[in-house]
């Protein structure tokens, strides 16, 4: 049996690409404004390669545990797992999924995506194709996003309350992911909380009570940590390779990268990761930097889109990064060091993403699915352009559709379109005519309808 889902070629393959990113960062150089020649590998993030990313992620989590205590954040630890049938999705099997009566199937199809960003997964399911680990897990990310965009997250952010979490993916031993996720919240809000976690994952599993936790405690939603950290560094810790003593990839790293599957993701912190990793050469410490902020609110700035960032401490000590110069002064004092090169570049501006066409364009029935829209501020995006929607009489209510039929400008409207609405409203009943085929080419005409009272 196959290893998360993994073949030994899988396993080489992971190795010999990351043996390639390594040989190409190690081999390709850099003058720094000092003279200094460093390798790409120095200032290298990779997760996979460079030390620093390990460090750097162990000194944002230590920090952001910190400042949940801080702040009189209670811990809650959550599993996040799949429904069985989903293994048989993997090989195209879906016995389990058919026994499910028609009710069930469509309430569970709420909680799996179609679209773009997590993928046209529903059509998937309707056509019986294999799904894939990232599919799964997919599936896992769309059922977070519900979640985190549910009501308890927006309550929490309305009262102005601090909340922080912690996600780390790992797989089953038969590749299928689920989700491990720290999160510290006020401990008035754990019903809320929980009521939500209820209605996003659906799973079972997830929601078996257990003996050993608080009361109300289940598999998926646990309130009695001893060692937050420890839960989610204890994930962290095996999924990196040794890189000080030159380990190679195992199965377990190997499925993340095969699968293009971050190992952890965390909310947003108090220091943006851009200010952290810009001052790395001078300041390594993200606690130092986030109780600065706490304490020192005032004097502590930053700007992405200018590629600027200012942090000053109470004893007059100031970090400034301006387009590319790190520089370290004090307040109305020298300049005690300097490193980069000043980039007068344009400010930055965030590139709206085009939209990829899918690889399920051309998918199977049901033809429902067929056609791709991009909504953006009440406009379509299709073939390269915005236009304005085409309304859609059928889900129009009968006094909206007969508003927006005698608004219909006669002298410029889609024939087919307007013998459409009034084919609708001649079915229900609002005005009398007789309906138009519209299997033909449809010629424009005015009919004189008498009109029902609403």
């Amino acid at each position: 049996m196959n290893t998360y889902g993994l073949t030994p070629y899988d396993l080489k393959y992971a190795q010999e690409k990351m043996d390639a990113q390594r040989s190409y960062l190690s081999n390709n150089f850099f003058s720094t404004s000092t003279g200094q020649v460093k390798s790409l590998l120095e200032v290298s993030f990779s997760a996979n390669i460079s030390q620093r990313y390990y460090s750097q992620l162990s000194n944002k989590i230590n920090t952001m545990h910190s400042l949940a205590i801080t702040q009189r954040l209670k811990p809650v630890f959550l599993t996040i797992t799949l429904d069985g049938f989903f293994r048989g999705f993997l090989t195209g099997n879906y016995t389990k999924w058919r026994k499910l009566d028609h009710d069930k199937q469509t309430e569970y199809l709420r909680h799996i995506p179609n679209n773009e960003v997590y993928g046209f997964l529903r059509d998937k399911i309707f056509s019986c194709a294999k799904f894939t680990i990232k599919d799964c897990y997919n599936v896992l990310a769309f059922q977070w996003y519900r979640y985190s965009s549910g009501y308890s997250f927006k309550k929490i952010k309305k009262d102005a309350k601090q909340f922080i979490y912690l996600k780390a993916a790992e797989p089953h031993k038969d590749g299928v992911p689920h989700l491990h996720v720290l999160l510290w919240i006020p401990h008035d809000y754990f019903d809320m909380f929980k009521k939500d976690f209820v209605r996003y994952f659906p799973a079972p599993q997830n929601h078996v009570p257990i003996e050993d936790g608080n009361a109300g405690d289940t598999k998926g939603f646990q309130t009695a940590i001893h060692n937050p950290v420890g839960y989610i560094m204890k994930y962290a810790t095996k999924s990196f390779i040794d890189l000080k003593n030159g380990t190679d990839l195992d199965y377990l790293q190997a499925w993340y990268i095969k699968n293009k599957i971050r190992r952890i993701t965390t909310s947003h912190s108090t220091v943006p990761q851009w200010v952290y990793q810009k001052v790395f050469a001078i300041e390594k410490d993200w606690y130092h930097l986030t109780d600065l902020t706490v304490r020192e609110p005032m004097l502590c700035e930053w700007s992405r889109e200018d590629d600027y960032f200012m942090l000053i401490e109470d004893n007059g000590r100031c970090l400034e990064y301006d387009r590319g110069v790190l520089t370290l002064r004090y307040m109305d004092g020298p300049i005690i060091k300097q490193i980069g090169e000043f980039s007068d570049k344009p400010k930055f501006k965030p590139q709206r993403l085009q939209p990829v066409p899918s690889q399920w364009q051309n998918r199977p029935e049901p033809k429902r699915y067929l056609d791709v829209f991009y909504e953006h501020d009440h406009y379509l995006y299709r073939d390269g352009e915005f236009t304005k929607p085409t309304p859609q009489p059928l889900k129009m209510s009968d006094y909206d559709l007969y508003s927006y039929w005698k608004s219909i400008d006669v002298e410029t409207v889609n024939a087919h379109h307007f013998a459409h609405v009034n084919n609708e409203l001649i079915e229900r009943g609002l005005i009398e005519g007789e309906i138009i085929s519209l299997n033909h080419d449809v010629e424009f005409q005015m009919w004189g309808y008498d009109e029902y009272d609403l």
